[in-house]
C-alpha cells in the first residue's frame, strides 16, 4: 500500500534564486516537522536534531494495545475549521467526531444533564456568582498591569466546601472544575481564572483515524532527521548558531527551537548567550509541568456498554475525590475494537504519575467503571501515559498558569537577533495546548527563517491547509 503524501510545501516564489543556508530544528515534534519540512521543500539545507529515537514529540502514535492510539495529543480540536482538518483531507485520513450525546451516570441511575443541571440549580447559580466576582477582581488587577493572581481554587474552593450547598450539587461543581482542570493539563490552584476553560472545549472535535501517524510521516518526508541527539546547549551569535550534541557540534546559520517550554525552564538546554531578562522571566511565568493530563486506554475481550453509547460520565463521590476517571469515551467506532479511554486530572493525575504504579492506576479507573457497570470483565490491555517522566517532555502541555502575563507567549516567541527562532504550542496566544497550535508556531517560524534566509516573503500557495491572513 502506498504512504500517502501532499506535494511540494515550498515558499519560494518562481524563478527566484534557492537561498543558500543552513538550518538546524532542534525537535521532530509536529512543530518541528512543519518548520523543518517548509524551509526543506524550499531549498534550504535543514538538519532536525530529536532527542528521542522517535518522530512526533508530545504527538506520540502507539499500537500497543493493537490499534493506532495516540498516547499524546490526539483530537482536531474546533475540526470544522483546523489546519488539521485540511491536512487530513489532502492525504485521505478520516475524521470522526467525538462529541455528542453523553451519558450520565449517577450512583447506580442514569440521567440526562438537563435533569442534572435542574437538580443542581442551587450549585450552579453559587458557582456562576463565584466565577464572576473572580473575573472582576482579575480584571481590577490586569487594569493595574498586575501579573494573573486569581486561580480557578480561589474563585471555587469556598462553593466547593460550603455547608448550605447540597452535597450533590458540590459534586457537580466539582465535576465541572475538573473538567477545567483535565483540558488545561493542571489542578485548580495553578489555573488563572481568566482562562480556565479554553474556547474549545465548546467546539466541535475529532480524532483522525488511525490517529496523527499518517500527518508525522507526511511532515517528515525527505527530512534530514537525527534521532538520539538531544542537544544540551546552543551557542548563538549574530553570525549564526552551534549546537552541542553528544555526537559532537553541529554549525549551521539559524536555529528553529521547539522543545517543550518547560526544558527551557528548567536548564534541560541551555542557550548561551543567554536571553534577555524579560524573555527568560515570560518563560518562566507559562504554565507547564506542574500539572499533566492523564490518559489511560482500556482495552477489553467484548464491548459491556450499550451499543448507542459513546460517552459516559459519571460524579466525583466527593470535591475532594474529584478527577479520578470520571469522563469515559468509546473508541470502538475509531478503532474497531472494544477500547475505552478516561482521563485523570488535577491532583489526582499528579498523584497517579508521582505515587503510583500501572497497576494501581488500573484498578482505580476499574474501579470507577464498576461502579457505573455491572458485569465489567477485567481488560486484557492497559496502557497508562506518563509524560511527567518523559525526560523530553516533562509535562504534557502548557496552560494558563497563575503569575502569568497576557503577553508572555508572544515574548517567549521573539527571535534571538534572527539567528535563534522559537516555536511549539506554548509560543501560541490562542488555542495553546493543542496540535494545531504547534502546527501554526512551526508554520511561523519557518516563514520567519525564510523572510530572512532569501531575502524575500514567501508565497502562500504550497501547504496542504489554509494560511493565516
Amino acid at each position: 500500500m502506498t504512504t500517502p503524501r501532499t506535494a511540494s510545501w515550498s515558499m519560494l516564489p518562481e524563478g527566484a534564486a534557492q537561498p543558500r543556508s543552513r538550518v538546524l530544528v532542534i525537535g521532530a515534534g509536529m512543530a518541528g516537522l512543519v518548520a523543518a519540512r517548509l524551509l526543506h521543500d524550499s531549498g534550504l539545507e535543514v538538519i532536525v536534531l530529536e532527542a528521542r529515537r522517535r518522530v512526533g514529540g508530545r504527538v506520540c502514535p502507539d499500537t500497543s494495545l493493537g490499534v493506532p492510539l495516540d498516547l499524546g495529543g490526539s483530537w482536531v480540536h474546533g475540526s470544522d475549521d483546523n489546519p488539521l482538518s485540511e491536512w487530513c483531507a489532502a492525504l485521505g485520513v478520516a475524521l470522526m467526531v467525538t462529541t455528542g450525546d453523553r451519558r450520565l451516570i449517577v450512583d447506580g441511575t442514569t440521567m440526562s444533564y438537563a435533569q442534572m443541571q435542574r437538580r443542581a440549580w442551587r450549585g450552579r447559580m453559587a458557582f456562576d456568582a463565584a466565577l464572576r466576582y473572580a473575573e472582576q477582581r482579575a480584571r481590577r488587577l490586569a487594569a493595574r498591569g498586575r501579573p494573573r493572581a486569581v486561580s480557578l481554587a480561589d474563585a471555587v474552593g469556598p462553593v466547593l466546601r460550603a455547608p448550605w450547598l447540597p452535597a450533590f450539587d458540590r459534586r457537580v461543581i466539582a465535576q465541572t472544575v475538573s473538567m477545567g482542570e483535565g483540558v488545561q493539563g493542571a489542578p485548580a490552584d495553578r489555573l488563572a481564572i481568566e482562562e480556565w476553560f479554553p474556547n474549545d472545549g465548546f467546539k466541535v472535535n475529532a480524532m483522525p483515524r488511525d490517529g496523527f501517524a499518517s500527518l508525522l510521516d507526511d511532515g517528515a518526508h525527505d527530512l534530514d532527521i537525527r534521532l538520539d541527539t538531544p542537544v544540551r546547549r546552543l551557542r548563538w551569535s549574530v553570525s549564526g548558531v552551534v549546537a552541542e550534541t553528544p555526537q559532537g557540534e553541529i554549525a549551521a546559520d539559524r536555529c528553529v527551537v521547539t522543545v517543550p517550554v518547560g526544558l527551557l525552564r528548567d536548564g534541560a538546554m541551555s542557550i548561551e548567550p543567554p536571553a534577555p531578562a524579560d524573555q527568560r522571566a515570560a518563560v518562566a511565568r507559562i504554565g507547564y509541568g506542574d500539572g499533566v493530563l492523564g490518559k489511560i486506554y482500556l482495552r477489553f475481550e467484548r464491548r459491556f456498554w450499550p451499543p448507542d453509547v459513546h460517552r459516559f460520565q459519571s460524579l466525583p463521590p466527593s470535591p475532594e475525590g474529584r478527577g479520578v476517571f470520571n469522563a469515559w469515551l468509546s473508541l470502538e467506532r475509531e478503532t474497531g475494537a472494544p477500547i475505552l479511554l478516561s482521563f485523570a486530572n488535577g491532583r489526582a493525575a499528579l498523584r497517579f504519575e508521582r505515587e503510583c504504579d500501572d497497576a494501581q492506576v488500573r484498578d482505580a479507573a476499574m474501579t470507577v467503571l464498576r461502579r457505573l457497570f455491572a458485569d465489567v470483565p477485567d481488560p486484557v490491555g492497559v496502557c497508562f501515559t506518563r509524560w511527567l517522566a518523559d525526560p523530553w517532555a516533562a509535562g504534557s502541555y502548557s496552560y494558563p498558569a497563575v503569575g502569568s502575563l497576557p503577553e508572555d507567549r508572544a515574548v517567549y516567541a521573539r527571535p534571538l537577533a534572527d539567528r535563534v527562532f522559537f516555536a511549539g504550542e506554548a509560543t501560541e496566544a490562542s488555542d495553546y495546548g493543542t496540535v494545531h497550535a504547534a502546527l501554526r508556531s512551526g508554520e511561523r517560524a519557518g516563514e520567519a527563517v525564510f523572510r530572512h534566509a532569501a531575502g524575500t516573503a514567501p508565497i502562500r500557495t504550497s501547504r496542504p491547509w489554509r494560511f493565516r491572513g
